[in-house]
């Protein structure tokens, strides 16, 4: 358990890095983000699930600039890892999955006022060396550096923390303590986030007036799906 906790801690802080301060290879989106969790893991359709319905209700999101939006990378791989590990304590992969999903958007929201809070403690930094009369390209580049590792770490250190506290000890407790009848009323919040996702895909695509290949895409998956 705990080998495999560090090394989704570990992708956490590399994921905290590719979402906007460095490589940006796009690892760090939810549906990629969170089925190689589920490779760490070895229960890739759960964790992909997970990163599916996480990845369309952060399609809206883009982190550009100094925007404020929620952190869903480090989030999907959060909820990604408390359904498995709470899968393999309770058994019960319904309500797993549906409240890592509730577990996941809160890790996001709760990572979205970190960054901020980092923006500010490296803003202040940055501001700092300006008041030094022979500044250097050294000092710019050691304080960039530090900044890194000081995400990274931050990003390994909470994807560690939640991880644990959720898929260890609050989900499973939480799970145990309600009636298997309840796992029927929690099958829909899983649906609940494939609606929300395909209700902001296609305000995605109308917006852009761009309708018609969303409109083709699912007639073309329908057919697919009825050859097959």
């Amino acid at each position: 358990m705990w080998l495999e906790l560090l090394a989704v801690a570990l992708w956490g802080g590399i994921v905290a890095l590719d979402t906007t301060a460095a490589f940006q290879f796009m690892v760090s989106q939810p549906i990629v983000a969170a089925s190689v969790v589920g490779l760490l893991m070895g229960n890739f359709p759960l964790a992909f699930a997970v990163g599916l319905f996480l990845q369309l209700i952060w399609l809206n999101e883009l982190p550009v600039g100094a925007a404020y939006f929620s952190e869903g990378n480090i989030g999907s791989v959060v909820a990604a890892a408390v359904a498995i590990f709470s899968v393999e304590v309770t058994g019960r992969p319904t309500s797993s999955l549906a409240l890592s999903l509730l577990f996941g958007v809160l890790t996001a929201y709760i990572g979205g006022k970190v960054v901020l809070l980092m923006r500010n403690f490296n803003g202040k930094r940055y501001h700092a060396l300006l008041t030094i009369e022979s500044l250097k390209v050294s000092h710019i580049e050691r304080a960039h550096l530090c900044s890194l590792w000081f995400l990274f770490f931050s990003g390994v250190v909470t994807t560690f923390v939640l991880i644990f506290l959720g898929g260890r000890i609050i989900l499973p407790l939480v799970i145990d303590f309600l009636p298997l009848f309840v796992d029927n009323w929690l099958a829909p919040v899983s649906s609940a986030f494939l609606g929300i996702g395909f209700a902001i895909l296609f305000y995605i695509f109308y917006s852009k007036r761009e309708w018609w290949l969303l409109l083709a895409s699912v007639v073309g998956g329908f057919i697919l799906v009825s050859l097959i």
